[in-house]
């Protein structure tokens, strides 16, 4: 039978009718929902369904001829087309091409949020050995595959500028390699003079963790002394912007949503060049901490961050939020548990960026290996064990007109938060279909009525692999 995937969701007091893999969506009332569906769903006709009550004086004719009407309309815009063959599942041949090193525990702040409580636990620090075994892999694995280069990303428990000297030789190891390396970065923007000059010459993209505001920044990521961080990271954001390079802003925000993060949103966009941020609520009260949203918390965020998204798209910048991606067809969450050859310091091969140690509740979960004899050894069990949670949770989401977008959800932001059930927190999964749900109206109502599928841009999409 042909596909034709159909969703009507209910919104405002009329209903989307969304088709995910055509990329297509518009609003109509009960009438055009139950037609649509109706002749999308190959019924034997509209009478099947509750049809609506017409008001007094409309003749059975004229209720043809506005049907007639719709449905042409709905051949023009191509709503009545059988889907394209859906995104590919992921290659099932585990051969990583991204090399993603989790540095050192070491940290300069003391974020209030900081999943890992960095800075405060014992000192550990990637050796470089094991950064150029996994550099090594990936590189050989890209070679085979026939691709154009590999991808190195500096990533951490801590910040990994304060591993300066070994970011800066596995650089140069993975630039000294026969096949050309994109050497990527996420950090807290804390950098001297000269660090910020290595940065801009060395690097192909940077992530900066900031949240906004003067108040909010430095009320949320302090120094380790208590001192605000904001005018530290807003010199190498300064530098960034003067020199033309590609960064994104990757945001945290808390409650009190609705009062903060709309401005905070509003200064990055006034005071900085930054074309895209990425904003992630965070919903534990401590450090170290992993907890999701209730019901409530999760509503508020809804509405905070669609003025934020507001604001964003008003000055010409993209506001994102990984849970809710409706231009985007995929069926993983994110390439990290696939696509990439992830090491912590201890030397463990893990499927996340946040499992930095064993303190993390998924770290058994998530430990698929680790670096033995100067290779990368795969625990196959482990990962087989893990990739089956994730499809676990995949196959749960059926019937979720978010399933092609949402893929599933961040599984450690979700799992941790519904206390280890695999198909994870409602509250947090009402949060991702609502904002789907009002970003596919904000798209439609500024499309002429009809929203053919905004692709993502080139800068969204590096932020969406990085987080």
């Amino acid at each position: 039978m042909v596909s034709k995937e159909l969703y009507v969701i209910p919104m405002e007091g009329k209903y989307i009718l969304y088709r995910p893999l055509q990329r297509l969506a518009f609003v109509g009332n009960r009438a055009m929902a139950d037609l649509a569906m109706d002749l999308v769903c190959d019924q034997a006709s509209a009478g099947a369904m509750d049809a609506p009550s017409q008001p007094d004086g409309v003749s059975a004719r004229s209720e043809r001829s506005v049907a007639e009407e719709a449905e042409t309309f709905l051949e023009a815009i191509g709503f009545l087309e059988p889907d394209p063959p859906p995104p590919p599942p992921p290659n099932p041949l585990y051969q990583p091409t991204t090399a993603v090193l989790l540095l050192t525990s070491r940290c300069n702040l003391r974020c209030t949020y900081c999943y890992a409580s960095g800075g405060e636990g014992p000192i550990e620090d990637l050796p470089a050995e094991l950064a150029q075994v996994v550099i090594d892999e990936v590189c050989r694995n890209a070679q085979e595959l026939g691709m154009s280069h590999f991808d190195l990303s500096f990533h951490g428990g801590g910040e990994p500028l304060q591993a300066w000297a070994p970011m800066q030789e596995a650089t140069a190891y993975a630039r000294s390699k026969d096949l050309a390396c994109r050497v990527s970065m996420v950090s807290n923007g804390i950098c001297t003079m000269r660090q910020r000059e290595w940065l801009l010459h060395n690097l192909d993209s940077l992530s900066i963790s900031f949240d906004g505001q003067q108040e909010t920044q430095d009320g949320h990521r302090p120094f380790a002394s208590g001192q605000g961080s904001f005018k530290a990271v807003m010199r190498t954001i300064e530098a960034l912007d003067k020199a033309q390079f590609s960064y994104g802003i990757r945001m945290t925000a808390t409650a009190p949503w609705r009062s903060r993060l709309a401005e905070d949103v509003r200064f990055i966009c006034e005071e900085t060049g930054c074309p895209a941020m990425q904003v992630e609520p965070a919903f534990n009260r401590r450090r170290g901490q992993h907890q999701g949203p209730s019901r409530e918390e999760s509503e508020e965020f809804v509405e905070a961050f669609m003025e934020a998204f507001e604001i964003a798209e008003q000055a010409g910048r993209h506001l994102t939020y990984s849970g809710a991606r409706p231009w985007l067809l995929t069926q993983t969450f994110c390439t990290a548990p696939r696509g990439a050859l992830i090491v912590n310091p201890a030397g463990e091969l893990v499927s996340c960026y946040e499992i930095t140690d064993g303190n993390h509740p998924l770290a058994e979960l998530s430990t698929v290996g680790r670096i033995l004899n100067g290779r990368a050894i795969v625990d196959e069990q482990a990962q087989h064990a893990l990739l089956s949670c994730l499809e676990d949770r995949r196959t749960a989401c059926r019937g979720c007109f978010s399933y092609w977008n949402c893929a599933g959800d961040c599984y450690t932001r979700g799992i941790a938060a519904a206390e280890g059930n695999p198909q994870g927190s409602i509250p947090r999964c009402h949060m991702n279909r609502e904002i789907t749900a009002r970003l596919l109206l904000w798209y439609i109502m500024r499309s002429d009525g009809v929203w053919r599928g905004r692709r993502v841009g080139a800068q969204e999409a590096q932020l969406m692999q990085t987080f």
